[in-house]
């Protein structure tokens, strides 16, 4: 009876987690290099009732680890899954800019599409590449 009872307590613990708890999405992505070759670590993991994104590492053009001012920066907030590998509903921030957008996120694989809107214009900006 014993061993009959530890399936069931397992698989009602894992209802009680929350979605986002084992989402695909979490983990360290490296983004797109920006216009001066740089590009970074984004660490996405849970916050509030979605997914954030915080630069981790900045590296130069060279792949040298340097301290850019985006270091520490919150790069992404409120992002929700959408269905079919889609992620949205949240903000994006450009760091180049500092302008927001509505986050527009698909996952395939290992590999994050990035972009965002604001109205009804979308950009696309760029592929990141999952890190761990």
């Amino acid at each position: 009876m014993k061993s009959a009872i530890v399936p069931v307590l397992a698989a009602l613990l894992s209802f009680a987690l929350p979605a986002w708890a084992a989402d695909p999405l979490t983990g360290v992505w490296q983004t797109q290099p920006g216009k001066d070759g740089g590009f970074g670590h984004v660490r996405i993991a849970p916050c509030g009732g979605g997914l954030c994104g915080t630069v981790i590492r900045t590296f130069d053009a060279a792949g040298q680890e340097v301290a850019a001012g985006d270091l520490g920066a919150a790069i992404l907030s409120g992002v929700l899954p959408t269905g079919s590998g889609g992620y949205g509903k949240g903000r994006i921030i450009n760091p180049e800019t500092g302008r927001s957008y509505t986050a527009r996120l698909t996952l395939r694989g290992d590999r994050l599409e990035v972009g965002g809107c604001i109205m009804m214009i979308c950009r696309n900006a760029g592929t990141w590449q999952r890190v761990e």
